[in-house]
């Protein structure tokens, strides 16, 4: 009788750890990424009018194996605004402390910097204009040192545009840091 007790309560037990277990990997998900996929489902069926109409000719790029002990690198990319209306940049943020952006007005002046949300303060709002047919160039900083020694090997992060309308526009780099 004792021995059917210890088995249910062992079971029991066994059954709360993997309920927890479950929840927290629910919770573990990125919601950045997640809204971003969500974004990119709903554009898929829209008229171009409805998609986000700030494009660029590269949003990728991979910096190949840069040197922690070489610091910073960087990479430009130019956004234009292909609609025949005018488009208000409300925000820029990134997925890592470990990356900032800068937004290069048309002077060649920096507004920025723009990072992670929700570490090291509050990110400040770009409420920048773009007029139709304008281009601006995005300044994306990879701080290789920023995670230490734990930091080496490859590293993939994220920048995001996002309009007035809520529509986001994603960059990506890629690095294989070394020490």
């Amino acid at each position: 009788m004792k021995k059917n007790k210890n088995i249910v309560w062992v079971l029991v037990v066994i059954s709360i750890l993997g309920l927890f277990l479950w929840l927290g990997q629910k919770k573990a998900t990125n919601p950045q990424n997640e809204l971003t996929k969500n974004e990119l489902i709903k554009t898929e069926g829209k008229t171009e009018k409805e998609k986000n109409q700030l494009q660029m000719e590269e949003a990728f790029y991979d910096f190949g194996r840069i040197s922690m002990k070489n610091g910073l690198v960087n990479k430009n990319f130019t956004v234009t605004n292909q609609s025949d209306t005018k488009i208000l940049l409300s925000s820029i943020t990134t997925s890592c402390m470990c990356t900032k952006a800068y937004l290069i007005d048309s002077f060649g002046t920096e507004k920025g910097p723009f990072g992670m949300p929700g570490h090291g303060g509050v990110v400040p709002k770009v409420n920048e204009v773009i007029e139709s047919g304008e281009s601006r160039d995005i300044k994306v900083v990879y701080d290789p040192n920023a995670h230490g020694p734990a930091g080496v090997g490859v590293i993939d992060r994220f920048v995001y545009l996002e309009d007035a309308n809520g529509k986001i526009l994603e960059l990506e780099i890629k690095a294989n840091v070394t020490p």
